[in-house]
């Protein structure tokens, strides 16, 4: 792993440093805190935003970070991270644009399971991650080396395992629920339904799952693997706004919460922009199946995507 930022932009270098003090003041048994994906590899995006797809679309590069803890307990650890940390840096940097933090929390016992499993995810975290934070008390297990043939075959199997289910989830909606105006029901499949999407491509793309019901944030995690991922929910009206909003909640809401209301029309359009995820899940994840079928007789640790196969003009700005 490398172990210096400076060749990122000085804004850059701000936000990562104070993502830092805020993980290590509210995460006091964090091990290890790694910065993972484009900001690693050099393949970031500053800011971009064009008419495309039919709307106007802008997109802007996460910071993926792994935090590795001793602690068994990751999920209230992630959601400290995903609820106080960022609230407070989101408030610290208001005054101007900045990129969004994305965790990830695992347990040293577990990850190192995974990397002597060589399971590609983490095995690109191992080698072209950059180390933030490391406590020593712990080391990390040198992953095997993967062949594509085995990377296709893990992809292959999640494939027909999520989005068959997602696929027939979708047509329940449309088929039954709709018809029997049970907006409560339509709501909480259509959840489902985008989730499974949304990981089938993690699947597909890294054989990782997170452990994660949040749209917002499977959403941001997709979206580099193809541009037009960031087109399916269009936040530019306060109506598509609505929607997706109500669509986010509903995992929980559309199940327990009484006044959670919800309209036909609501549900239609949400329906026909799932369908169109549906269309760029299926491409994206055979484009990727093609060609690790192509580059099957070469042996990785990880392939990764290039994210953007250009970057924006001003994207180091």
């Amino acid at each position: 792993m490398k172990r210096t930022i400076g060749y990122l932009p000085r804004e850059t270098r701000e936000e990562l440093s104070f993502i830092l003090r805020l993980i290590r003041h509210y995460v006091k048994d964090a091990n290890m805190v790694i910065l993972y994906g484009s900001y690693a590899r050099d393949s970031y995006v500053i800011w971009d935003e064009r008419y495309e797809f039919g709307v106007h679309t802008s997109y802007q590069s996460d910071y993926d970070i792994l935090v590795v803890i001793s602690n068994l307990n990751t999920k209230i650890t992630e959601e400290i991270l995903r609820h106080k940390l960022i609230e407070t840096y989101h408030k610290h940097f208001s005054w101007r644009r900045h990129a969004t933090p994305r965790f990830i929390v695992e347990n040293i016992k577990s990850l190192n399971q995974n990397l002597g499993n060589s399971h590609y995810f983490f095995t690109e975290i191992v080698r072209d991650g950059i180390l933030l934070y490391d406590d020593k008390q712990f080391k990390l297990t040198s992953p095997r080396i993967l062949n594509f043939s085995e990377i296709k075959e893990f992809a292959k199997v999640e494939f027909e395992r999520y989005y068959p289910s997602a696929v027939s989830m979708l047509d329940s909606v449309s088929s039954y629920f709709l018809q029997k105006e049970d907006w409560m029901n339509a709501a909480f499949l259509l959840h489902q339904a985008c989730e499974k999407f949304y990981c089938v491509i993690l699947l597909v793309w890294t054989n990782y799952r997170p452990k994660n019901h949040k749209l917002e944030e499977l959403a941001a995690m997709v979206k580099r693997f193809d541009r037009e991922l960031s087109a399916v929910f269009p936040l530019d009206t306060p109506e598509a706004n609505d929607c997706f909003s109500l669509l986010c909640s509903a995992y929980i809401d559309a199940r327990y919460n009484k006044d959670y209301k919800i309209t036909r029309e609501q549900l239609e359009y949400l329906l026909s922009r799932i369908e169109y995820l549906k269309k760029i899940t299926y491409r994206v994840c055979n484009e990727k199946l093609a060609s690790y079928e192509q580059q099957m007789t070469k042996k990785v640790i990880y392939p990764y995507p290039d994210e953007g196969k250009a970057k924006a003009a001003d994207s180091k700005g």
